[in-house]
């Protein structure tokens, strides 16, 4: 097994970047290829700086669940991917 070297991390993309009155930072995903829905989440700045110096998403992204990172890497929304995947919803009884 090889150690993933910078040139084969993924990239994900970080769209509309603004700060916002608790000196964060509001981030936009791009559109979901299948229902166009974007989602816009909020990261601090250190993590902002951790995206310009090439950080993977799940460094980035780390308070977050991984539908909500996937979602910056492929666009996809966790609804959509769960449909094209074939994956059930799954309750917590």
């Amino acid at each position: 097994m090889s150690i993933p070297t910078k040139e084969r991390m993924v990239m994900f993309t970080l769209n509309n970047i603004t700060k916002n009155e608790e000196l964060n930072y509001l981030v936009t995903s791009l559109p979901c290829p299948a229902c166009k829905s974007m989602e816009t989440i909020e990261i601090t700045p250190d993590k902002l700086y951790a995206y310009n110096q090439g950080a993977m998403a799940q460094d980035v992204l780390s308070g977050y669940d991984a539908g909500t990172r996937e979602r910056f890497i492929s666009g996809m929304c966790n609804d959509c991917f769960c449909t094209m995947n074939n994956f059930a919803m799954f309750d917590d009884e």
